[in-house]
């Protein structure tokens, strides 16, 4: 049998083929985590209207946190126990941010993934802001809750829960300059007992904006 010649450059190039054909495809980014934590801040107050002292609560569940990339919101969840994540993201810089309401909210600094998961040591924090006194704080079976007007106003003041929802209007009216007070009997919008450990008496007048935590 007559044996075909091949020229030794199409064996050179054949060789050079297959380790390039085994080669692997390019894999995609490995997804990573964003977690933190998030403290709760109120003032407790006697049934005589004194302070009583500041409660920081560090367990808070059903808190909403967003998780911002750029100029647009990416992801929401709450917290558990105090504790927000997210999971199944590519690299990048993002932030985690939550809120009570208007401005009175906080915010993470930037949070860079490259590499690895983040565990934000950036705690967010919400804290009471502006004039409210709710007496007594904790509350018992209602609360009566002063705030000071400089001007005639028109006025809300809701309760609302962790989530930000409302569980009982108090107040939507024009309210005159001045020292006022307004009472919740602790039952929400349906007349039924209002029952969650914590919850916020919110205050909006224009930019007038306060809020202020409520204990059981």
């Amino acid at each position: 049998m007559k044996l075909r010649w091949i020229p030794c450059w199409v064996v050179a190039l054949g060789a050079l083929a297959v380790p390039a054909c085994s080669r692997d495809e390019p894999s995609a980014p490995r997804l990573h985590s964003i977690s933190g934590h998030l403290r709760l801040t109120g003032y407790l107050v006697d049934g005589d209207g004194r302070f009583a002292g500041t409660k920081v609560v560090g367990n808070a569940g059903g808190v909403p946190v967003e998780l911002v990339y750029g100029d647009r919101v990416v992801a929401q969840t709450t917290t558990v126990d105090g504790v927000f994540g997210f999971a199944g993201l590519g690299p990048g810089g993002y932030v985690a941010r939550t809120h009570v309401i208007g401005n009175i909210g906080d915010e993470t600094e930037p949070l860079t993934i490259s590499a690895s998961d983040i565990a934000a040591a950036d705690t967010l924090r919400l804290v009471s802001q502006g004039d409210l006194y709710p007496v007594p704080n904790p509350i018992g079976e209602s609360a009566t809750i002063y705030f000071d007007l400089p001007d005639t106003e028109f006025v809300e003041i809701n309760i609302l829960d962790l989530a930000g929802h409302t569980v009982r209007g108090l107040r939507a009216r024009e309210i005159p300059a001045g020292f006022n007070a307004v009472v919740w009997n602790g039952l929400d919008q349906a007349g039924r007992p209002a029952t969650a450990p914590m919850y916020w008496v919110t205050l909006v007048s224009g930019e007038d904006i306060r809020a202020q935590l409520l204990f059981r």
